[in-house]
């Protein structure tokens, strides 16, 4: 029996969504990834200026902001922006996207958003959102023009205000919960760090075209004054130094229907590990593969897209691939702007791609392959050390990968805690990834002077990296390294006594 001689309705209805769904949008988001969709949405209201800043009550960070001198809303702008249900009209060269981004990156990681604005003509405006409001109906509280006329003039930054918006978190739940505020200090110049790297990735283009200045600092809320910014500079994970593979780069047509997009082959040159490589201490298989853009906006930095597996021979292969209005069709964008899915017509269309001179993607990588095994070649790695992590410079992990053979893939991160006085250095392998952990008790004694580095001490990381070697692994006998930490406990704790007697 065909379909049209089965049950009819008989009437329909519209079910509008349970009000606690709007609190389940952007729960995968990252600080990083929040506050890069804030900074989205000012380079789309045009802004010369954006800087982000972290408000720090003494060592503690307590708040942040965005702030900008883009166009600003009036009553009615600020109020669409504010509503779950309003999705605004883009045009084809905007980086927002689903039209929810300010409220579920802003509640994804604090419990209470502000936004105070000017745009030119109208009188400032100032609204509050509480994430507790969200599952019953978002409850939107509004402030008067002088309120927001006021908050507006004390920003203290160094550019013109005129018109402009600040974004501002309280309440921020993701932001360490420590006691020490030599733990404080250091999460937030690490956090500031990363973020950093992770806006001068996504939005590398838009910065190198120079019509953007965006900054990071610190704002002391008890002395109102803020620190030395950071700025922000472009990474270009195309952008490596001297010749590539020759014959690369070059364009693979990917046409799906009518529709034609030029995916960009490279194959990055062995020698160069620049900052474009390693992209803030990310991983070789991380940084293989494909790198999507939207208007200028990374999209995805790294994989596969179901196109292939992840694989240290494919370390130096990378695709930069543009999406056109046409394009967009056939994904699927995260609301964090962190990843692509591709639905089968376009991994279809890449796997049928062929370039001019008859390159494939799988030929692309076969080359990548091959350059990955000549490198090996040219640098024999027959001693086994750990892997290292977080904590060590881009090229001590280098001269780790380049000298010695990981005995195990995953790697170890490096932290500074606070451990009892008769601990040097202690080992989680609990947590993922795995830590050696040193105590910041005797940190001044390590490193020779104060510091807030992560990376400091590489001498001292690196020796206890292969002094503790097997420490890290499952094998041998749990007796013998019992008695062996024991030891390099004590005469590492004799060392730094006499280190701190030096000193004095």
């Amino acid at each position: 029996m065909g379909s049209a001689s089965g049950p009819q309705p008989v009437g329909s209805r519209v079910v509008q969504p349970d009000p606690s769904i709007t609190s389940a949008i952007g729960r995968h988001h990252t600080l990083d990834t929040a506050v890069a969709d804030l900074v989205d949405n000012s380079i789309d209201a045009g802004a010369s200026n954006v800087l982000v800043r972290f408000l720090v009550d003494g060592a503690r960070p307590v708040g942040l902001q965005v702030i900008d001198d883009a166009s600003g809303m009036d009553s009615v702008g600020i109020d669409h922006a504010m509503t779950y249900a309003k999705k605004r009209d883009y045009d084809g060269r905007d980086l927002g996207h689903f039209g929810i981004g300010l409220k579920a990156a802003s509640l994804s990681q604090a419990n209470t958003l502000f936004v105070w604005s000017k745009k030119y003509g109208s009188p400032p405006v100032g609204r509050r959102l509480r994430r507790e409001t969200i599952d019953t109906g978002p409850l939107v509280e509004e402030f008067a023009a002088g309120d927001a006329a006021e908050r507006l003039a004390s920003a203290k930054v160094d550019f013109a205000m005129d018109t402009g918006t600040i974004v501002e978190w309280q309440d921020v739940q993701t932001f360490l919960t420590s006691s020490s505020d030599d733990e404080q200090r250091t999460w937030t110049n690490e956090t500031m760090q990363d973020l950093v790297n992770h806006l001068g990735l996504v939005l590398h283009r838009i910065l190198e075209r120079g019509d953007l200045t965006l900054t990071i600092d610190m704002f002391d809320v008890q002395f109102e004054w803020p620190g030395a910014p950071r700025t922000v500079t472009a990474i270009d994970p195309f952008a490596y130094r001297g010749a590539g593979q020759v014959g690369y780069p070059k364009d693979l047509p990917v046409s799906v229907g009518e529709t034609t997009g030029a995916a960009r082959l490279h194959i990055w040159p062995r020698h160069d590990k620049g900052p474009g490589f390693v992209q803030g201490g990310r991983s070789e298989t991380e940084t293989q593969g494909l790198y999507i853009y939207r208007n200028d906006r990374l999209l995805q930095a790294g994989g596969w897209n179901g196109l292939a597996t992840p694989h240290v021979d494919f370390a130096f292969a990378r695709v930069a691939f543009d999406l056109s209005v046409g394009m967009e069709r056939h994904v699927a964008i995260t609301p964090e702007k962190i990843g692509i899915t591709f639905d089968d017509e376009l991994r279809g269309a890449f796997l049928r791609a062929r370039a001019s001179d008859g390159t494939t993607l799988a030929s692309f990588r076969d080359v990548a392959r091959n350059a990955a095994k000549v490198a090996r070649q040219r640098v024999a790695s027959p001693i086994e050390a750990p892997k290292p992590g977080d904590g060590l410079t881009a090229a001590v992990r280098d001269a780790f990968a380049e000298h010695t053979q990981p005995n195990d893939p995953s790697p170890i991160d490096i932290r500074w805690g606070l451990l009892p006085e008769d601990y040097v250095y202690d080992i989680d392998l609990d947590t993922n990834p795995r830590r050696l952990v040193l105590n910041a008790r005797y940190r001044l004694a390590i490193v020779g002077r104060r510091s807030l580095d992560r990376n400091d001490a590489p001498l001292v990381k690196s020796l206890l990296l292969l002094l503790l070697e097997d420490h890290f692994l499952g094998t041998g006998s749990g007796a013998r390294k019992k008695r062996e930490d024991a030891a390099w406990q004590g005469v590492l704790l004799a060392a730094i006594q006499a280190q701190s007697a030096v000193g004095k």
